[in-house]
């Protein structure tokens, strides 16, 4: 086995057929390393940076792939070469695809990574599960090697497994959560039939999306800059992300409807028999019948019908996706930092000074002077 490096973006998209079946062989069963999702993203995103796929071969064949990037950033102020998952705020999970031998491409790869260090200041792998192979593997080999390494807790996303009966899981919710969704409904009924609208790429697709995108850009995702339209570059990844989607057979777009009135709307894509809840939105003049969560209870019961593994909310473990959960699936980052004095002091600001700060009376005064000068504290 040996490692051969690709920094070439036209070698990158060539790799489509390999890159999925190999995704299968790693036991991956989300959609957001997939090739079409990477390779979406990246038109979308990686403007400044530079692949740096780490490809594992066994003769001719490619047998493990670290999707990495590298691009140059600052840490607490301070110029790093930093490499990466290619991965932003809009992909909810990474990992390497290590293929069925893990521990070995993982020794390989970092024996490649710690060869090549003069190349990189920081080594960050975002949203890794908590049952990443990646996770198993990797810092034990890194440790080992006395390179100083951190964890970060990130977000632990609710989600639903469908391994029981329908009146079993529902009459495990809360007695008041189940009553409240029911008066909402009876109340919605008033103004006409509740029912689900489920639409695929058609002729009407752009009418279709763009009803969804004006559902979604409710007012305080559009105060935060949180909506989809509140910058141009998460419309266009989306738009042309949900299209390819809807062409492979992933896209589940659901409306709720009042009559002939979509008032609700949740994104979703169905990959390997589970469905991943991407972005909602909602009618506010129906704010009051809470429309996201009638239409929650129709997608819930969809996925039984449908005999779904499981409806996975993804982003933060939020009330009201808790109401509904059967399970939390915990994120987190990796940081790794060479043997150099600039790698060793960032990562002791990173994992000793901030967190000790964070924990002082002194934090807020602190933020406040290192914004002024353009330092964020969490050294994003």
């Amino acid at each position: 086995m040996h490692i051969e490096v690709i920094t070439d973006h036209s070698r990158f998209l060539a790799l489509g057929s390999v890159w999925n079946k190999l995704l299968e062989r790693s036991g991956i069963d989300h959609p957001f390393l997939t090739h079409e999702w990477i390779s979406i993203w990246w038109d979308c995103f990686a403007e400044s940076a530079t692949p740096y796929i780490l490809t594992v071969m066994s003769g001719a064949d490619i047998i493990a792939i670290a999707p990495l990037m590298i691009n140059r950033a600052r840490l607490y102020g301070c110029p790093i070469r930093r490499l990466q998952a290619m991965v932003n705020v809009y992909t909810e999970r990474f990992d390497l695809l290590l293929g069925d031998r893990p521990q070995e491409v993982c020794e390989l790869m970092w024996a490649y990574l710690k060869d090549h260090a003069d190349q990189w200041d920081v080594l960050e792998l975002r949203q890794l599960p908590g049952n990443s192979q990646t996770l198993t593997h990797l810092p034990g080999l890194i440790e080992r090697d006395g390179y100083r390494v951190g964890s970060w807790s990130a977000n632990e996303a609710p989600y639903v497994a469908i391994r029981q009966p329908w009146e079993a899981y529902y009459q495990s919710l809360k007695k008041a959560h189940r009553s409240n969704v029911r008066n909402h409904t009876r109340q919605l009924e008033r103004h006409g039939p509740v029912t689900l609208d489920i639409v695929a790429i058609d002729d009407r697709w752009e009418a279709d999306m763009e009803d969804a995108l004006k559902l979604e850009a409710v007012s305080w995702k559009v105060d935060e800059g949180t909506s989809l339209r509140s910058r141009q570059e998460s419309a266009i990844f989306y738009r042309r992300m949900l299209q390819r989607a809807a062409q492979l057979g992933w896209l589940h777009m659901c409306f709720l409807k009042v009559g002939p009135v979509r008032i609700a709307v949740r994104i979703s894509l169905l990959y390997r028999n589970k469905l991943f809840m991407l972005k909602s939105g909602y009618n506010e003049t129906y704010h009051r019948y809470s429309p996201g969560q009638v239409l929650t209870e129709c997608l819930l019961r969809e996925a039984w019908v449908k005999k779904w593994d499981e409806v996975d909310f993804l982003g933060e473990d939020e009330r009201w996706k808790l109401s509904w959960a059967t399970d939390r699936r915990p994120h987190s980052w990796l940081f790794v930092f060479p043997n150099r004095v600039k790698s060793r002091l960032l990562h002791g600001m990173k994992f000793r000074v901030i967190p000790s700060i964070r924990q002082s009376n002194l934090f807020p005064t602190v933020r406040r002077t290192m914004l002024k000068f353009g330092v964020p504290i969490h050294g994003d």
